[in-house]
């Protein structure tokens, strides 16, 4: 039966004899390059764009108005167009 080889092992394997000083270096270079492969999102210029989500996403005011309107169908007022 072959068996596998794993990665992380092999580098283990590599990197055990490695004083502390240089594994520690290592690893704050990896978390270097972990954090730059991370993009940070863009957060949105308009603070309420955040909450547009919450409110129908991209739906103007009387497509919002009118879902509204077809989802209580037991309130007997009538709301008016904005």
């Amino acid at each position: 039966m072959i068996g596998t080889i794993n990665v992380n092992d092999v580098y283990m394997d590599m990197l055990g004899s490695l004083p502390s000083e240089d594994k520690l270096d290592l690893i704050s270079r990896l978390v270097k390059s972990m954090k730059k492969a991370v993009a940070p999102k863009a957060e949105p210029k308009d603070i309420f764009a955040r909450f547009s989500s919450d409110w129908g996403g991209d739906m103007t005011t009387e497509a919002y108005a009118d879902m509204l309107r077809s989802e209580n169908i037991e309130n007997t007022r009538t709301v008016g167009n904005w």
